[in-house]
C-alpha cells in the first residue's frame, strides 16, 4: 500500500481506491463493537424522542427541553421512512446515521490536513480519526458529536482556501454545525475575528467578513426561529449568553454558597482529560508534531491554533461546572491530528528508507484502537442489564438510585415493553422515578423520610416519594445497608426479594426486592 498510495505525483483514481479502503475498514471496526440489542440511552434518547415526536405529530414537538434541534430533526426524516414497530429498528437507524457522519469525516479530514502539509502526508490524517477509539466509541452512541465534528472539519478545510467563494460557504457549514451544537459559535465568532483581520488592508473587501456574517444568519435563521416558537430561546446565542452570564456573576461574586464556576475545578479536570484522550494514538507523536508545527510560523496556522483554543472553551466552561466529559474536547482531534502529521513528516525526512512508517502507523493505529475498544467493550453486561430491567420494569414506579449504568435503563425498557409502535413519547408509560439516597444510613430511615430529592437535586412531591422497590447489586459501590439486605434476604419482613438474575444465569449479579408499606407500618 506505501508504494500504492503514499508518494507524489498521486493519482485521483488512487486516492479514491484508499479512501474506499480507509472508510470500509471504518464501518467493519464500527459494526466489530456495534451494540445490535442494546437501546439508546440518557441523551441519545432524548435525541430519539424529539425525531420520534416530530414524525408522528408532524410538527415540532414543545415538550422537549434540548437547545439545539437539527440532529434530532435531521433523524425524523428517516424514521418517517421506515415501516416497523420495533423502537430497536428506529435506535439502529440512528446508530448508523451517527456512524455515517463519523466515517465520512475522513475525507474533509484529509483536505484540511493538506492546507497544512503535504499531500502524501496529509493521506495519514483520515486514518488517525477515524480508527480514533473514542470517536469510534462515540458514534456508536447516536449522539450530536458526529455531525457536529463532520460539518467543524468540512467548515475548517474551506475556511483555509485560497478562494474566496469557499472561505465564504465554509460559513453555510459553520451555520449547520451551530444548530447541531450552540458550542460551535465560539469557534464562529473567532472565524469572524479572523476574516476580518484577513481582509483589513482594502475597505473594498470589507464586503467579504460582512458577507460571512450575513450567511451565517441566513442559515440559522429558520431554525432558531423554530426553537423561538417552541420553546422560548433560540437556542446558539441564548445558551451562549447565559453561559457568559454565569461566568461574570461568579466571578465577581463572593459568596460561595451559590457559586456555579469553579475555574480551578475546570483547569485540573481539563488537563486530566486531555491528557487522557491523547492515549492511546496521539501521546507519543505530540510533543514532536507541536515543535515542528511552530518552527515554519504562517498566519494560516496561528489562525488555526486560535480556532482551537475557542473550539477548548466551552470543555472549560463545562468542566468548571463540574461536568467532566472527554465528549467536550473531540471537537479538536483534528487540530491534534495535524499536529501529529508533523512529527511523521520529520520521521519519514530523518529516515526516508531506513523504516516504513507509513505502514508501521497504518499496523499501530489499528492494533492499538482494537485493543483499547475491547478492553472498554461493555456489550455484554450491558446486554444483561437492558434484559434484567425490561424483564422487571413491570410495577416498578419508584426506585433507589443504583449507578447511571442501571438507571438509564429503565426508560428504554419500558418503552420495549410498549406495542403499536411509533408513537409519541407522551403516549408512553412514565419513568421510573429514582431517588437519591445518598444521604440514609439505614433502611428504616429511608423509608421513613419525608425529604427525598431525585438524582438530578429536585425536591419529590410528596405523593410521589414512597419508595416501592429496591434495586441492589454486589458492586463495591453499594450502601452498607443495601449490600445488608443482599446478603441477608430474609433480614426485613416487609421486604420481598422478587428477582434474582442468578436464576436467569446472568454474570451481573443483582436482585430486587419490593416494599410492603402496610407491614412496615404496623412495625413502626
Amino acid at each position: 500500500m506505501d508504494r500504492l498510495i503514499f508518494h507524489e505525483n498521486l493519482s485521483k483514481i488512487k486516492i479514491c481506491f484508499y479512501f474506499c479502503l480507509i472508510i470500509s475498514g471504518g464501518f467493519i471496526f464500527r459494526y466489530i463493537f456495534f451494540p445490535f440489542d442494546i437501546p439508546l440511552s440518557l441523551d441519545s434518547l432524548s435525541y430519539f424522542w424529539y425525531g420520534i415526536d416530530l414524525s408522528v405529530t408532524k410538527s415540532f414537538p414543545t415538550t422537549h427541553d434540548l437547545a439545539n434541534n437539527l440532529w434530532p430533526t435531521f433523524l425524523s426524516l428517516f424514521f418517517s421512512l421506515t415501516n416497523s414497530e420495533n423502537p430497536l429498528d428506529f435506535m439502529f437507524i440512528q446508530r448508523n446515521l451517527s456512524i455515517f457522519f463519523s466515517v465520512m469525516t475522513s475525507i474533509p479530514m484529509y483536505f484540511l490536513a493538506k492546507r497544512f502539509i503535504k499531500k502524501e502526508i496529509a493521506l495519514i490524517a483520515p486514518l488517525f480519526f477515524i480508527f480514533e477509539p473514542r470517536i469510534i466509541e462515540n458514534s456508536l452512541v447516536g449522539v450530536t458529536e458526529p455531525m457536529f465534528i463532520f460539518f467543524v472539519v468540512s467548515t475548517l478545510a474551506l475556511f483555509f482556501s485560497n478562494q474566496k467563494k469557499l472561505i465564504l460557504f465554509s460559513f453555510v457549514l459553520a451555520g449547520i454545525f451551530c444548530l447541531v451544537k450552540y458550542e460551535g459559535l465560539i469557534m464562529v465568532i473567532s472565524m469572524f475575528s479572523i476574516m476580518f483581520f484577513r481582509f483589513k488592508k482594502e475597505k473594498k473587501d470589507l464586503i467579504y467578513p460582512m458577507s460571512a456574517i450575513g450567511i451565517f444568519l441566513l442559515v440559522i435563521m429558520p431554525m432558531s426561529l423554530v426553537q423561538i416558537d417552541t420553546q422560548g430561546y433560540d437556542g446558539i446565542f441564548s445558551h451562549v449568553g447565559a453561559g457568559a452570564n454565569i461566568v461574570s456573576q461568579d466571578v465577581f461574586n463572593v459568596d460561595t454558597e451559590y457559586t456555579k464556576f469553579f475555574p480551578q475545578l475546570g483547569l485540573t479536570t481539563f488537563l486530566k482529560l486531555f491528557g487522557w484522550i491523547l492515549i492511546p494514538s496521539y501521546i507519543i507523536f505530540l510533543p514532536i508534531g507541536i515543535f515542528y508545527f511552530f518552527k515554519n510560523r504562517e498566519n494560516k496556522k496561528i489562525e488555526l491554533i486560535i480556532i482551537g483554543l475557542c473550539a477548548i472553551i466551552p470543555a472549560l466552561y463545562a468542566y468548571s461546572r463540574g461536568i467532566a466529559d472527554t465528549r467536550y474536547l473531540f471537537v479538536i482531534y483534528p487540530i491534534l491530528i495535524i499536529f501529529v502529521l508533523n512529527c511523521i513528516d520529520w520521521l519519514i525526512r530523518k529516515w526516508p528508507r531506513k523504516y516504513n512508517f507509513r505502514i508501521m502507523i497504518i499496523i499501530f493505529l489499528i492494533i492499538t484502537s482494537f485493543f483499547f475498544l475491547n478492553f472498554k467493550d461493555e456489550n455484554a453486561h450491558n446486554s444483561e442489564v437492558f434484559a434484567i430491567i425490561s424483564k422487571n420494569i413491570e410495577g416498578v414506579k419508584v426506585v433507589n438510585d443504583l449507578n447511571l449504568g442501571v438507571s438509564s435503563y429503565f426508560s428504554p425498557a419500558i418503552l420495549h415493553n410498549e406495542n403499536d409502535f411509533p408513537k409519541t413519547e407522551d403516549s408512553i408509560r412514565k419513568n421510573v422515578l429514582i431517588l437519591d439516597i445518598d444521604n440514609y444510613n439505614s433502611i428504616d430511615e429511608l423509608l421513613k423520610s419525608e425529604h427525598f430529592i431525585d438524582t438530578y437535586g429536585n425536591h419529590i412531591d410528596e405523593d410521589k416519594r414512597k419508595m416501592t422497590h429496591l434495586i441492589i447489586d454486589n458492586s463495591p459501590m453499594t450502601k452498607g445497608f443495601l449490600k445488608e439486605l443482599f446478603e441477608n434476604e430474609t433480614k426485613y419482613q416487609y421486604i420481598t426479594k422478587i428477582y434474582d438474575s442468578k436464576d436467569d444465569g446472568f454474570s451481573y449479579h443483582i436482585k430486587i426486592f419490593e416494599i410492603n408499606y402496610e407491614k412496615f407500618n404496623l412495625q413502626n
